[in-house]
């Protein structure tokens, strides 16, 4: 067994690519396709035949309800008339001769008796009838003695009693008056039309089916047999009871479902041919059929005639990937051809080519960022020669009395300080407001304090990050552009501002100077645009957070710039 099953396995592993593939495509495409045609045929049949059963499960619970509405409406209406005193004081007249009563009963009697057909047209036949001695009055007042030897018997109780007739097509409710008393006891008689009261029996489910309605004597009160396409699939009532005896809903052959009918205490019953339901499906299942056989034979010839082709190609594609992975970088595939195997031999060639191109950037990137190693830390180095310098310059300021140069210098500092920020390209914004401030109190000098300065920034911002000198560079445009070119006595101001707006923080840069239109304002953000160093911040603002984040600018000629600048306000600075 061992040796056979070596032999198979040798036999495979020998066959050329294609042969490989045609015996992959029988053991992965024909069988599947056999195994899901079958799935496919069996889970429909379940489907179709539980839906089926949904269906009539619905369609008959609402029709026998149907049923029991229209009893319990009739029965509803009788309790009605049984107990209503006009007719209770006309049956019980004693003199029911006299001209009072015979109008009473044309006036009172009639049109109450009448409205019944009128409002119910179902209704034959409405009659009160009375055991002592009446006078007969058309169809609505008679005395029992007529009906003794018919097949319902007067009621002795005061229970709603139901029958029905098949062959007369009647329905008949037959009840006590139990308010005509003193020997002259009545009861109420109803006769309604078969067919309006089963009417919705006539199921609309099926063109196969069969309805039975029968009472607690199992006497058959309704029937309904609709066998167009299955005729030897019907049966009789006793047959219903025998098969109804083995399988209370599902049988081999049939569906059966069985309701009470609340309102009298009668039964109805369905039956449904299997057969009826599987009928309709085959046609379906022979398009399906043969679409199956189509897909078989067309991929088989497909199959065996691309598959010599495709394996070769794939096996060069398989050799070059080896070299790859032995780690030959600079091997190339070439392929003409414009189909899928030939877009991704060049899609290979494109991504050795996008590897290699990897590899050089990030070989460069290294040497780049050693690059900015050494001059951050040279940015590190160099300040402390300058900070130190400039303490001596203060020292020796001091030490002459000049608050002045002492004051220029240690703004100097801290102005630097701030700048250079150790190298780093972000700062918290208590520290951008230190270093723009720094550089407004060199400039007020500058001046000789020819403006002054507003500060108006929110506590509650100081701690977020953010780009280092974005507000310098405003500050510096505002004295240059707009307080140096003014005209007139009024001192000038510059107004730093900064609140949170959402998630954002809002700082701006504000002057009273020459101002300028506002469409030229609109013009600096542009690439058109000079600048005056407000592109460059809002370029690094808008590269650093994304386009929604930057700058804005109003102005009005005479009254001054407004610079606002956005930025993101969700990362805050980590206290010591």
């Amino acid at each position: 067994m061992t040796s056979f099953a070596g032999r198979i396995k040798k036999a495979f592993s020998d066959m050329k690519v294609h042969r490989k593939l045609i015996v992959a495509y029988v053991l992965t495409g024909l069988f599947p396709m056999c195994l899901m045609f079958t799935l496919f045929y069996t889970q429909m049949r379940r489907v179709l035949v539980e839906r089926e059963i949904k269906n009539l499960q619905t369609t008959f619970d609402q029709a026998v309800d149907d049923v029991n509405t229209e009893l319990a409406l009739h029965q509803s209406m009788s309790d009605y008339l049984a107990f209503d005193q006009t007719i209770v004081q006309i049956v019980k007249a004693e003199d029911k001769n006299s001209f009072e009563a015979y109008e009473r009963m044309v006036k009172e009697f009639d049109p109450m008796m009448d409205s019944l057909s009128y409002f119910y047209p179902e209704i034959r036949q409405s009659t009160v009838y009375v055991r002592d001695s009446v006078i007969p009055h058309g169809t609505y007042l008679r005395p029992a003695q007529e009906i003794e030897n018919d097949e319902w018997k007067a009621p002795a109780d005061n229970d709603v009693h139901w029958y029905a007739d098949m062959d007369q097509g009647t329905v008949t409710l037959v009840r006590s008056m139990p308010l005509i008393d003193d020997g002259k006891g009545g009861f109420l008689y109803i006769s309604m039309d078969y067919s309006k009261i089963f009417g919705s029996m006539e199921l609309a489910v099926n063109e196969d089916y069969g309805v039975f309605v029968y009472n607690e004597d199992k006497e058959v009160l309704y029937e309904n047999q609709k066998m167009t396409r299955n005729a030897k699939y019907q049966m009789g009532f006793s047959d219903f009871q025998q098969i109804q005896k083995k399988e209370k809903q599902n049988t081999a052959n049939y569906i059966l479902l069985e309701k009470e009918i609340e309102q009298n205490g009668w039964h109805a019953a369905c039956y449904l041919p299997k057969k009826g339901i599987i009928s309709p499906m085959q046609p379906i299942l022979l398009m399906v059929l043969l679409m199956w056989a189509g897909c078989v034979i067309f991929s088989a010839v497909v199959i065996m005639r691309f598959s010599g082709n495709m394996a070769h190609r794939l096996e060069k594609l398989k050799k070059t990937m080896s070299k790859v992975e032995e780690g030959n970088l600079e091997v190339e595939l070439v392929s003409t051809e414009r189909d899928e195997i030939g877009d991704l031999t060049r899609g290979f060639n494109q991504m050795l080519s996008r590897i290699r191109q990897l590899i050089q950037e990030v070989y460069e990137s290294r040497i780049r960022q050693k690059q900015y190693e050494m001059t951050a830390l040279r940015a590190q180095i160099n300040p402390h020669f300058l900070y130190n310098s400039l303490s001596l310059i203060n020292w020796k300021a001091l030490e002459i009395g000049s608050d002045d140069i002492s004051k220029a210098t240690l703004a100097l500092s801290r102005y630097y300080r701030t700048s250079l920020n150790k190298g780093k390209n972000t700062m918290s914004i208590r520290e951008e407001i230190d270093n723009v401030r720094s550089y407004l109190q060199i400039q007020e000098m500058f001046h000789d304090y020819s403006f002054t300065v507003k500060m108006d920034v929110a506590e509650d911002i100081l701690d977020y990050r953010t780009l280092n000198l974005i507000l310098q560079p405003l500050a510096e445009n505002a004295i240059a552009h707009g307080i140096d070119r003014r005209r007139g006595r009024e001192p000038g101001v510059i107004t730093i501002s900064g609140r949170r707006d959402g998630d954002c923080v809002v700082l701006s840069v504000a002057d009273n100077g020459v101002g300028m239109e506002q469409e030229k304002a609109q013009t600096i953000l542009t690439e058109k645009s000079s600048g005056y160093g407000v592109r460059n911040v809002n370029s690094r603002i808008q590269l650093e957070y994304g386009e929604e984040y930057g700058l804005s600018i109003e102005s009005e000629p005479g009254k001054g710039t407004k610079v606002t600048v956005r930025i993101p306000g969700v990362e805050r600075e980590v206290q010591a």
